[in-house]
């Protein structure tokens, strides 16, 4: 295996191809959107530009040189727009495209072996009337443990 210094990059592709799977009907975004979908999903971004998506750490294993453990939390969001006023019917598709991305990781948490485990860890829902219409956002935190070599 070639050495690297993070296995971020390689998570960071198998969850939106992950997310583009389970989601064909959703816009899968890859960090910050330029336009969103009413139903958008975004891997590595907080819901503000410039404000880091993923925080990475690095420590040594017992008393071995190599490999490295690394943790880290990729923050995400799932969000719901409509132009209706049912705020309930807005939530839960939001609830939905995050409970069906924790599917995909609970049937394959190593996300075909880039990394050693994957798990939703938080959740945080900002929800309001808009002049568009109901508006649900699901931010979510994806906790990863992996080892670098």
């Amino acid at each position: 295996m070639p050495q690297t210094v993070s296995t971020i990059p390689a998570v960071l592709e198998a969850l939106v191809a992950a997310a583009t799977r389970a989601l064909p009907d959703v816009q899968v975004v890859d960090g910050q959107p330029i336009t969103a979908s009413p139903d958008i999903l975004c891997i590595g971004f907080t819901g503000e530009p410039g404000e880091p998506a993923v925080e990475s750490t690095r420590t040594r294993e017992q008393v071995t040189t190599d490999p490295e453990r690394e943790s880290y939390e990729i923050t995400c969001l799932a969000a719901v727009l409509r132009g209706e006023t049912d705020a309930a019917a807005v939530r839960v598709l939001a609830y939905e495209m995050v409970s069906v991305l924790a599917g995909e990781l609970a049937g394959d948490p190593t996300l075909g072996g880039v990394c050693g485990r994957t798990q939703i860890t938080t959740e945080a829902l900002a929800q309001e009337q808009t002049t568009k219409g109901a508006q649900a956002v699901v931010r979510f935190v994806i906790a990863v443990d992996a080892w670098t070599y």
